[in-house]
């Protein structure tokens, strides 16, 4: 009933490590891995760790993930494809769980789990956010005007502590993320394919997203359903996604609407470096001090991003909220935006702090 494609490159161990979880969690469900490495060596290694616990397909060359992905599909054969980053892992029930979920919601063309950052499922990663030609132009504003900026990241708050807080079967979101997603193959079919293989990394999803709403189809989170994707951020992915922005706006807003022209004026503006009202902090500390009007629910965020667009979340109560160096450090090195409030849709209170070097002390 479901068929898992992982894409490698380079990555053997962590790809023999997202093979493990899902038959650990879904035993009867058949895995294709595609390896993009273009290297012997690598293919051998994974020849000999999955043991032909999954069908390996093998690349001449790296056509990037979303082609890849197509390619696995062409060797699926079931109801829903389950995509999953090697660096990610399904926790017990995910499987099962968002294949329940598209089994009683035909309306939902795919539905990701809840995903965590790291094992102690304190800290959880952001909602995908669907890009628009409007929304570009708002994120620009942001940058150039205090009021745009907080609204913008009081919005993205919103939706994230939505995301993250709301129970029950599914949640409707605007947009999923390709590391960890099960998509009903005829839906997929319907929106014209699986991914455009124009898109060799990052926005693929959104593509695919945005087509299976045009389509007709909803998108879920499953908040029953959980996964682990110790994701890094660094800074040669940026240039790559905004690459596949540019191809992602042409592609589906360019000539729409009015706000190329008021991107246009808005950008030949100065952008600030700091949008929004922030604490300085000299160094990276161990947590922060959560006032007592607080304590019994707080949200704490941190983000690479000066607009908090996406964070990071954790969900606390108590004193204090904490701070793990190790995982900081997944961030860069600075600088860190940080925000504190109570776990509320509105906190207009809360505060927004700033590190300039967030490298731990030795």
């Amino acid at each position: 009933m479901v068929t898992t494609i992982i894409v490698n490159f380079f990555g053997a161990d962590l790809t023999v490590g997202a093979v493990t979880s899902v038959l650990t969690d879904a035993p009867a469900c058949k895995i294709v891995v595609v390896d993009n490495s273009e290297c012997p060596v690598e293919t051998e290694r994974l020849k000999a760790s999955l043991h032909g616990r999954a069908e390996l397909l093998t690349n001449r060359k790296n056509l990037g993930f979303g082609a890849a992905c197509n390619i696995g599909l062409s060797a699926a054969d079931a109801d829903y494809v389950m995509l999953l980053n090697p660096d990610a892992r399904v926790l017990p029930g995910c499987i099962p769980t968002l294949a329940s979920v598209l089994d009683e919601h035909p309306e939902l063309g795919a539905v990701s789990p809840v995903q965590w950052w790291e094992p102690s499922g304190r800290w959880l990663l952001p909602p995908a956010w669907l890009p628009s030609g409007i929304g570009m132009w708002s994120l620009e504003q942001a940058w150039r005007q205090p009021r745009w900026a907080k609204r913008m990241s009081d919005a993205y708050r919103r939706l994230a502590l939505r995301a993250w807080t709301e129970r029950g079967r599914w949640v409707r979101q605007r947009a999923l993320s390709g590391g960890a997603m099960m998509v009903r193959r005829t839906a997929a079919l319907a929106a014209g394919g699986l991914f455009d293989p124009a898109y060799f990394m990052y926005y693929e999803d959104s593509d695919l997203c945005l087509r299976l709403k045009r389509s007709g189809f909803a998108l879920g989170l499953a908040p029953g359903a959980t996964a682990l994707h110790e994701w890094h951020h660094s800074a040669a992915k940026v240039q790559m996604m905004e690459e596949s922005k540019s191809t992602f706006l042409k592609q589906h807003f360019e000539g729409r609407g009015d706000w190329e022209r008021r991107l246009m004026y808005c950008t030949a503006q100065p952008a600030r470096p700091h949008p929004l009202d922030y604490v300085p902090l000299p160094h990276l500390p161990m947590g922060l001090d959560v006032p007592s009007h607080w304590q019994s629910g707080w949200l704490l965020e941190v983000s690479p991003s000066p607009l908090l667009i996406p964070a990071i979340g954790q969900l606390g109560e108590g004193p204090s909220a904490p701070l793990p160096a190790p995982l900081m450090a997944r961030l860069g090195t600075g600088p860190l935006y940080l925000r504190l409030g109570p776990a509320l849709a509105e906190a207009p209170d809360a505060t927004l702090y700033v590190i300039e070097n967030a490298a731990p002390n030795d």
